[in-house]
């Protein structure tokens, strides 16, 4: 049974869903131990997997053993329709063997091959020299996801209990809170560090043994020892000791909406929950006042009618600027430009937007010039599976359109946003129709990256577009 450690605004959902899969729960926060009467044992107990928010709360990273990973991400696409499931490449506190692929002049500042794909950035605790040609280096818990990793040359060692670091003290984790026990390990620790390293003690340290600890700094430095040999015989680049896997969970709308089902299980939940979670930290913290008064046993009709009425104070409205936040399944994200609101209509979700073109080229998938002048017009409903958008020139001839399949839909203050989903439907200006991208949806589900639920449901949403989207874009535009 892997054991997992969960935080952020996904916490309640996701441990009722791991709980449900047979993942065990360690290290609970306050409010979890409290919804799901957990006993004191699960405290300090050592995790596989440790779950937590993204920046934008669009989702979660989960860093994973190597034996655990599979198993998540598994049960995550089992649950939730449209989730995107991330794998980073690089190994989180794995250590490689690096090719000093470019070093500043100043020698603080090197970009280091660490595979054959990956270039990482490392900021050497002390200037290399010009001479330096391979370097041991580890990767960092930061800037995570991104192409080019933040690199170390200070080698930590992981355990399940501590954390091997290249520094002369012992530090103890926040996470706890008994003065007796901080001050049994420090001492404990400085007792029996070896000569040369400090001490990190894990959460899950505060209920071991000391034959546990000890037992356990022992191991630490026999890796460390092996490490080095490794080094000795190894071809940069190169892993030399595995790391944590890193997964980038994107939630989109469906997503949500089932994580809010889960969550109502447990306590009381407004639909919407993990959305508005998103939105805004001002809704945000409108949710949880609203769900506070439905704990409290204030009638639901009302609570939900003023929650809304907050809600479309946040929304949007006709003449708003709002950009078309466009997320890539590699999790990339593009601005597709400013477009502005001509019509929303809350009641039922539908918007219209224009963008004005002022660059020149090609639009891609159509094949025809772009000129200065031109407009796009799209069409969105919170909730669809696709986004059309027709392109004009600037007399108004019809110059094709583009219909991307996505996840839903979700309309923030300043943004739609959904994940592209890579299959497009193309609708030129002489009438011929054609899908693009058939094969990265493909690679897509090859790589895991979604799942073949997901797959289905695209399939299905193309049918669609082409039987019921596509002849109403033809007698619209091209009905002469």
């Amino acid at each position: 049974m892997f054991k997992a450690r969960v935080r952020g605004i996904y916490s309640t959902a996701l441990t009722k869903l791991l709980i449900d899969e047979g993942f065990e729960i360690v290290q609970p926060s306050a409010v979890i131990e409290e919804r799901f009467n957990f006993s004191k044992r699960e405290v300090f107990k050592p995790l596989d997997i440790d779950i937590f928010d993204r920046d934008d709360r669009q989702g979660v990273y989960a860093l994973c053993t190597r034996e655990a990973w599979r198993h998540l991400a598994s049960s995550l696409q089992k649950r939730l329709l449209d989730v995107i499931v991330r794998k980073w490449r690089p190994q989180v506190g794995g250590v490689y063997k690096g090719l000093v692929k470019h070093l500043d002049r100043s020698g603080e500042v090197a970009f280091v091959q660490i595979d054959e794909e990956i270039i990482g950035i490392l900021y050497p605790s002390k200037p290399l020299r010009n001479d330096v040609k391979e370097i041991l280096v580890q990767v960092e818990r930061t800037n995570f996801g991104s192409k080019c990793p933040v690199l170390s040359d200070k080698i930590k060692i992981s355990g399940k209990y501590a954390i091997l670091i290249p520094e002369e003290r012992v530090k103890i984790s926040r996470r706890i809170k008994d003065s007796r026990v901080r001050d049994y390990l420090r001492n404990f620790g400085l007792r029996i560090k070896p000569d040369g390293w400090g001490i990190i003690w894990r959460t899950a340290a505060a209920t071991a043994s000391e034959d546990e600890l000890k037992q356990e700094i022992n191991l630490l430095l026999e890796k460390w020892r092996k490490l080095v040999e490794m080094e000795k015989e190894a071809s940069a680049p190169a892993l030399l000791l595995e790391g944590l896997v890193l997964l980038n969970v994107e939630f989109p709308h469906e997503s949500k909406r089932i994580l809010d089902e889960i969550r109502s299980h447990v306590t009381p939940t407004i639909p919407g929950h993990h959305y508005y979670k998103a939105f805004s930290a001002n809704l945000s913290s409108s949710v949880d006042m609203a769900e506070n008064l439905l704990r409290r046993g204030y009638s639901k009709d009302d609570v939900l009618n003023s929650f809304e009425q907050i809600v479309q104070m946040n929304l949007p409205c006709d003449g708003d600027v709002i950009c078309i936040r466009h997320v890539k399944l590699s999790g990339k994200e593009v601005n597709l430009g400013r477009a502005v609101i001509e019509f929303f209509d809350q009641s039922s979700g539908s918007i219209k937007l224009r963008r004005n073109i002022y660059g020149q080229g090609v639009y891609d998938g159509l094949e025809v010039e772009k000129h200065p002048g031109d407009y796009a017009i799209s069409f969105a409903h919170i909730g669809s599976w696709y986004l059309k958008t027709e392109y004009f020139s600037k007399e108004g001839e019809f110059k094709g359109a583009y219909i991307n399949i996505n996840t839903p839909i979700e309309l923030y203050p300043r943004q739609i946003r959904y994940v592209d989903l890579e299959i497009d439907v193309c609708v030129l200006n002489n009438g011929d129709v054609f899908v693009l991208d058939e094969d990265k949806l493909n690679r897509a589900l090859d790589q895991g990256i979604i799942s073949h639920k997901l797959f289905e449901r695209v399939k299905l949403e193309v049918e669609r577009v082409l039987n019921e989207v596509v002849p109403k874009v033809l007698e619209e535009n091209l009905h002469e």
